[in-house]
């Protein structure tokens, strides 16, 4: 029976998927095979991943989530501020972790 992917599901198969990038662009041959094209490579393709263009995978919401007082900082300092947003909005929120669990 068919069922919603689990929270740590979607995290895992979204770090899979990063690891895959990964061996990538281990392994790609360039005409301009320098370290700099190699991770230009790796940050398309995070941005790809991000935006629903990979096999497999939907498209991930990116939006900010500044600190509580943020806005208060910025309205004091006379300079803008990032827009809120609720961390418990999104079904299976994978973010706030993905470098540890890396």
């Amino acid at each position: 029976m068919s069922r919603e992917l689990t929270t740590d599901e979607v995290r895992a198969e979204f770090l899979k998927h990063v690891q895959a990038i990964i061996r990538n662009w281990e392994t790609v041959k360039l005409a301009e095979n320098s370290v700099r094209a190699r991770l230009e490579g790796l940050a398309f393709s995070l941005l790809v991943l991000l935006d629903g263009g990979s096999v497999g995978l939907p498209a991930f919401i990116v939006a900010p989530c500044p600190h509580p007082a943020d806005r208060e900082f910025h309205q004091e300092e006379g300079t803008n501020w990032w827009p809120e947003n609720d961390w418990e909005a999104a079904k299976a929120n994978i973010s706030g972790g993905l470098h540890e669990d890396f």
